[in-house]
């Protein structure tokens, strides 16, 4: 019977404030839905005082701030001015007891700095200073058989040896792993600016094509240049070779007929040349020879010129080929490409097709209703 009183009890509280909680409901709908009654905004007077005290209290805190930056300042000022004369009054005192001790403690004022002079192992003697030293004495124990007096040096010279192979030896693995680093980079450069290449010969080949065009008609222009001013060259020499035979015959005694009034007494090969008459068969015949010889490098010369000029139109065969081949094979990976890409456009129109399919067949078919909109703005909160 308790129970059943207590439970009727805590029913009609609970009746009781959700009841209240309605009717505190309803009047706020009231007041919230009543474009007269609702306020919208805030209390914009408590906001600038509240601002007002803030901006004071930020004023009074910076200049707090400020009056305490300051007095640090004056008080590491006044520290520093302390520290400063505190270290000049210290310097001074050591220097003052420098030049004391400089002045009246010397080490070589002492009574006994003989016994501990650090030079004194310098300025003595050693017991020996070579095989020949006269105070070497037969029961001294200073001159041993098979005694290497060089070792000292000899250790030294290994030692510095070992090093400089040891630093040889750190130098090359430091090399080779520069080298080694550097090719690495070079082969990751290479397979990155090889897609790029392949772009950039497209415009290149039309560039490269009438450089090449231009370095043969260049070189073409040097070599028939070279070739003319060799033999304006050969012309003017021989023009000035006959003209000088010509002064030199009209001018000399070459007309004559004796030849002996030339021979000279320092030998049968010496002739005054003040004299000379001429030539004997025997020298003219070697200046044939002479001659034939010169025409013969002369048609070697023009041999190796003309097989030079058949090199050089070869080269450039050789290079319009390549150049050719290179655009054919660049054609080729173009058609290839633009293949790939229309078959990937094809494979991406196709899964657009059936995105869009799929939302409008799937996604958008659940259209949201007026009962989905009525749910909305029905209480205060």
């Amino acid at each position: 019977m308790l129970n059943s009183l207590f439970i009727n009890h805590q029913d009609q509280k609970e009746a009781l404030a959700i009841e209240r909680r309605r009717r505190f409901e309803e009047s706020r709908k009231q007041r919230i839905f009543n474009a007269r009654r609702r306020l919208i905004g805030v209390d914009t007077e408590t906001l600038g005082y509240q601002i007002q005290q803030k901006h004071e209290s930020d004023q009074a805190q910076a200049e707090q701030q400020r009056k305490f930056a300051e007095e640090m300042r004056r008080q590491e000022q006044v520290l520093l001015l302390k520290q400063r004369e505190q270290r000049q009054n210290r310097i001074r005192e050591e220097n003052e007891l420098n030049r004391f001790r400089a002045s009246h403690q010397k080490p070589e004022q002492s009574r006994d700095f003989d016994l501990f002079d650090p030079d004194g192992l310098k300025k003595s003697l050693p017991a020996r200073l070579g095989d020949d030293d006269p105070r070497l004495s037969v029961s001294g124990a200073q001159i041993f058989d098979g005694e290497d007096l060089e070792e000292r040096h000899r250790r030294k010279v290994q030692v510095e040896q070992q090093r400089s192979w040891l630093e040889q030896q750190i130098r090359e693995k430091r090399q080779a792993e520069i080298d080694r680093r550097a090719a690495e980079k070079f082969l990751e450069d290479t397979l990155m600016s090889r897609e790029n290449r392949l772009h950039q010969l497209a415009s290149q080949e039309q560039y490269a094509r009438g450089k090449i065009h231009e370095a043969v008609n260049e070189f073409n222009r040097r070599l028939m240049n070279e070739q003319e001013q060799q033999r304006m060259r050969r012309d003017r020499e021989e023009q000035e070779d006959n003209l000088a035979e010509i002064y030199n015959n009209l001018t000399s005694d070459i007309l004559t007929e004796n030849p002996d009034v030339a021979k000279s007494s320092f030998g049968p090969n010496r002739v005054i040349t003040a004299q000379y008459k001429g030539m004997s068969p025997e020298e003219i015949e070697q200046i044939r020879r002479t001659q034939e010889l010169q025409l013969e490098e002369l048609r070697r010369k023009r041999q190796t010129d003309a097989n030079t000029r058949k090199a050089w139109d070869q080269l450039a065969n050789d290079f319009d080929r390549t150049v050719t081949m290179k655009e054919r094979e660049l054609n080729r990976r173009r058609h290839a490409l633009a293949e790939q890409i229309r078959q990937e456009n094809h494979v991406l129109s196709l899964e657009q097709q059936r995105k869009l399919q799929h939302l409008d067949k799937v996604v958008y078919q659940n259209r949201p209703t007026q009962v989905y909109f009525d749910q909305f703005n029905t209480c205060s909160r």
